[in-house]
């Protein structure tokens, strides 16, 4: 009966680190599929959230690549 209660123990920890983890890699509210789907909050005055591979991050402003250009 121990054992069963280390195992729920552990798994409910190893569960919650996981969870964790996913949600200060950006895996959750930072996804984005285009640039207005970034909040304006998480850049600082001098950068803008930009959207780069399906997640936001800070950039600075003017700075854009066009990868194909027409």
């Amino acid at each position: 009966m121990a054992e069963i209660l280390k195992f729920v123990c552990f798994m409910i920890i190893f569960l919650s680190s996981f969870i964790v983890s996913e949600s200060l890699n950006g895996h959750g509210k930072d996804r984005c599929f285009k640039d207005s789907d970034c909040p304006k909050y998480m850049c600082p005055s001098s950068l803008v959230a930009k959207c780069i591979k399906k997640l936001c991050s800070c950039r600075k402003p003017g700075l854009q690549i066009q990868l194909n250009p027409k």
